[in-house]
């Protein structure tokens, strides 16, 4: 699962006095969750992706990046710096070609998205936008993407 990969990226950042993010409120997840609902609609923010977020806001390690909370809706500033779901998702939609994607992370080689045109998981190639793999559900999507960076 996808939490043991956490605590074990936690495990070695710790070794260089580095730690994760702390997870997020359920004030803030809540505040998130329905802005992000108005702006792209009710099925593409995955409740799995909520519990990673009370997990830990965001995580980037060895390349990979699975976007945090938005800082406008935090009580508090993060300990890291990771790069927001809603500005990921600014930057990346000029990839979109007839699907529309939500992204949710990426690493040096590869975006991870929801496609909502196929209702599915994928996971895109960086530059080029080449459909890679697709995943039954966000957390299969997860447990791959930090099996890669934990490699």
């Amino acid at each position: 699962m996808w939490r043991d990969q956490v605590s074990q990226i936690s495990q070695l950042e710790e070794k260089w006095n580095k730690k994760l993010n702390l997870p997020s409120s359920e004030k803030e997840l809540s505040s998130f969750c329905k802005y992000v609902e108005g702006k792209f609609g009710e099925e593409v923010l995955p409740q799995e992706y909520c519990e990673f977020l009370k997990t830990v806001n965001g995580i980037e390690f060895n390349g990979l990046i699975i976007y945090g909370m938005d800082p406008d809706f935090l009580e508090a500033k993060p300990i890291n710096e990771v790069e927001s779901f809603l500005d990921a998702n600014e930057t990346w939609k000029s990839i979109m070609d007839e699907d529309k994607l939500i992204f949710f992370g990426d690493s040096d080689i590869a975006w991870y998205c929801y496609n909502v045109s196929k209702k599915c998981f994928v996971e895109l190639d960086k530059p080029s936008g080449e459909h890679m793999e697709t995943f039954e559900d966000f957390n299969t999507m997860l447990k791959s993407a930090f099996s890669a960076a934990l490699s």
